[in-house]
């Protein structure tokens, strides 16, 4: 997710300038990281592959605070570029839907082989896909409602369209904010 937040904030397109103290402050961090690891290897006896990992994500979390806060990035129109904070609830959503699926998966390694276990996990993803479609086809609408059975299988059932739409997040947030008027969820 650090990834995306900086690439949102140092994309640039054909008129604009790469912003190289960003990407220098980035590296300087990643550099640091790995010497981290290697003074704890050499120094502590600790592994080294652990270390590396935990200060790179250590490092890249403190050098993207450090680029969000203290530099500037300006783009073709004159204008500063921003981080789009926006991307961070569908980044949300598709890391809890990868958890969903990975504690699926492992539920189904501890009994299955590999070639049941990717296919309970396919069919489990695509019938996700298509949960709207399911329901929509089953007689339930948003709006009226839909057969206990329809509207039991659709809770259970998740909706993986809704991991990287923001209009369904839109409209969550007015429904909890009490706001159902249809001017409100056309947004």
């Amino acid at each position: 997710m650090i990834g995306v937040l900086l690439a949102s904030r140092m994309a640039f397109d054909a008129y604009g300038k790469t912003d190289l103290p960003a990407i220098g402050i980035f590296a300087a961090g990643i550099i640091f990281a790995y010497a981290l690891a290697g003074f704890s290897n050499f120094f502590l006896r600790r592994p080294f592959v652990s270390d590396a990992v935990l200060m790179f994500v250590v490092m890249a979390t403190l050098t993207a605070f450090i680029i969000f806060q203290f530099t500037t990035q300006m783009q073709s129109a004159g204008t500063v570029a921003h981080v789009n904070w926006n991307l961070l609830p569908p980044g949300m959503l598709i890391l809890f839907a990868l958890w969903i699926l990975a504690a699926l998966a492992l539920a189904c390694s501890t009994r299955f082989d590999t070639i049941p276990t990717l296919a309970i996990c396919s069919a489990f993803f695509l019938v996700g896909l298509m949960s709207d479609y399911i329901y929509s086809q089953s007689g339930g609408k948003i709006e009226s409602g839909a057969p206990w059975w329809a509207s039991t299988l659709y809770s259970i059932v998740p909706n993986w369209q809704l991991s990287g739409s923001p209009t369904p997040l839109t409209r969550a947030k007015a429904r909890f904010n009490g706001l159902t008027s249809a001017k409100h969820l056309d947004t």
